[in-house]
């Protein structure tokens, strides 16, 4: 069974100093999986908060790990378990039958994930963090590296201005470790993710919000 882990937190946005997301963000995608896949699945949330999932992992109120960057817990085959697993932010929304990718091949070493659109700088990553596909413990140098000084690794992508927000990188910090260890990464095709507000959803399975500066 395929493992779709997710990450649920109540963080305040810097400018409404509100909640970025509200639960039923986690709900509507638990209810997208259930509704378009048709293979055997289990939804986990990671979450400060209780929320619809198979199963809700109590998430650390009180940590050095600031918010996105709690999702690096799932490269650590001790937290996760055996089998494929999935990573997705929480900020989709399933529309079509999702089983393709899903069950798309990944092999032991291999980050699978999909394209991202909001920047065209070739310099810059060519994976979208809204989807990380890999077999469980294959990619624990992730996991590793970051843990060995997460505070200067939560901050290290603002510092050197890859990214404008204080705490962003993670996607970024994802791909350049997957890289540096002589890993493979891998995109789905395109068609299959599209971003929220384009006009046309044809052929798109899911849909992620466009985020901040996206």
């Amino acid at each position: 069974m395929i493992k779709i882990f997710c990450l649920y937190f109540q963080a305040l946005d810097e400018v409404y100093k509100k909640p970025m997301y509200s639960t039923d963000y986690v709900e509507k995608l638990y209810n997208g999986f259930k509704k378009h896949c048709k293979t055997d699945f289990e939804f986990i949330c990671y979450s400060d908060t209780p929320v619809k999932a198979d199963k809700v992992i109590p998430l650390p109120k009180d940590s050095v790990i600031k918010r996105h960057w709690h999702k690096l817990k799932f490269f650590d085959k001790e937290f996760t378990g055996d089998g494929d697993i999935i990573v997705l932010d929480i900020d989709q929304v399933v529309v079509n039958d999702i089983t393709e990718m899903v069950n798309y091949p990944v092999s032991d070493n291999e980050l699978v994930s999909y394209t991202k659109w909001w920047t065209s700088n070739k310099e810059n990553i060519p994976i979208n963090g809204g989807w990380y596909k890999f077999k469980a413990g294959s990619l624990k140098f992730v996991h590793d590296k970051y843990m060995s000084n997460p505070e200067k690794w939560q901050t290290h992508y603002f510092n050197n201005r890859t990214v404008h927000y204080k705490y962003y990188g993670e996607q970024n910090f994802v791909y350049d470790t997957v890289v540096e260890n002589g890993g493979k990464v891998t995109t789905m095709p395109s068609k299959w993710a599209s971003k929220y507000d384009m006009d046309e959803f044809n052929g798109a399975k899911i849909i992620h919000n466009a985020g901040v500066d996206k």
